[in-house]
């Protein structure tokens, strides 16, 4: 069945409802941006002594399918099986390449080898700044990606990354192309290689499923058309993963020092599609704030079993004004330290984590369902 990659700017927020029954959009089904990797299993995750290879990739529950295989790891399960507990750290607004990204990573291998290995790392964008990357060449891949994320236990984990509006750069979707094909250049030390295979963006938006995890990343930056609000929301509601999360850049519900962008600078064309998407999902993971909220489900009346993290303390700090309101719902906030997200999945219970700089875990909450 043929899907338009238009919707109607009053439909748009009901994009989910309308969807539901329609089967996920294919990898160029007439929308030319999106695509779906299935990572493969009996792989040990970093930390675990494993390697970073693997059998072919279980289905991805519903999502387009034909793409190439994609990094993936095994913890608890049999070699050739979906983990049974997942574990998945999430970083925002990274791209400095500084001492406070470099504690971060610290810390996040140091988790990662505690809890016998990670799967996967989200990255919730501005992954350069200020201007993005001008090319897969460009002297940033190193200090600012490669470099800091080069720890024991975040060696051979799938980074997958998504574009923050410091990424789109100047010239826009030139900028933002960049980090795309970084992802299908061959690793090795002379020119047209990269140094790892961590950095995975194989389009401005896509989907992945690690077991039964199904993680959808969307390009927040681009909401001038419906085109992804269509195809990703085509994907969510057709996925059978136990649990389901959106991640891209900007927040939808914010109490930091981009709150009032959120009341003035008329984002309801963003705020449309990101709900389109994420309302068929546990929660909408996100950056742009630097600094780590997480948000009750319920915020969103129209999504009440979607909760909203954000995790944009990846390698700084930005106050909120103080006259600020706290966000309806609002469970925890901190805007003082650098940090990041740490969610551990078993089959019907969700382990959420804020784990500072120094280590130190400064929130967690259990989410079962």
């Amino acid at each position: 069945m043929a899907h338009s990659c238009r919707l109607s700017g009053a439909l748009r927020s009901f994009a989910v409802l309308a969807l539901s029954a329609l089967p996920a959009v294919a990898s160029g089904a007439g929308c030319g941006v999106a695509d779906s990797v299935t990572p493969p299993f009996g792989v040990a995750p970093a930390g675990a002594g494993g390697g970073s290879s693997g059998s072919s990739g279980e289905g991805s529950g519903g999502a387009a399918s034909g793409a190439a295989n994609d990094g993936g790891a095994e913890v608890d399960g049999a070699v050739g099986e979906p983990p049974r507990v997942v574990r998945i750290i999430a970083i925002g607004d990274t791209g400095e390449g500084n001492l406070a990204q470099h504690q971060v990573a610290d810390r996040m291998s140091e988790k990662c080898l505690a809890v016998g290995g990670c799967h996967a790392v989200m990255m919730n964008g501005d992954n350069f700044y200020d201007h993005g990357v001008l090319d897969t060449g460009d002297a940033q891949w190193g200090p600012k990606f490669e470099q800091p994320y080069d720890r024991p236990g975040l060696n051979g984990l799938p980074f997958y990354a998504v574009i923050g509006n410091h990424d789109h750069g100047p010239s826009s979707s030139g900028v933002r192309q960049a980090q795309i094909d970084y992802s299908l250049l061959p690793v090795g030390n002379g020119p047209g290689t990269r140094t790892t295979d961590k950095w995975r963006m194989p389009a401005a938006y896509y989907d992945v499923r690690v077991g039964h995890v199904h993680l959808f990343g969307i390009d927040t930056v681009d909401f001038t058309s419906d085109e992804q609000a269509v195809d990703m929301s085509a994907r969510v509601a057709a996925s059978d993963a136990r649990w389901k999360i959106v991640f891209g850049h900007h927040p939808r519900y914010t109490s930091g020092a981009h709150a009032a962008d959120n009341q003035q600078l008329g984002l309801d064309g963003m705020f449309a599609m990101q709900r389109a998407i994420y309302c068929g999902a546990d929660m909408y993971m996100c950056g742009h704030d630097h600094n780590l909220e997480l948000i009750d489900k319920g915020r969103d009346e129209l999504c009440p079993d979607t909760y909203f993290a954000v995790s944009g303390a990846g390698s700084k700090t930005r106050p909120r004004l103080a006259s600020a309101p706290n966000e309806p719902g609002q469970l925890f906030y901190n805007d003082e330290t650098e940090a990041f997200a740490y969610l551990e999945f078993e089959e019907s219970a969700l382990r959420f984590e804020f784990i500072d700089k120094q280590g130190a875990v400064i929130y967690a909450k259990t989410i079962t369902k």
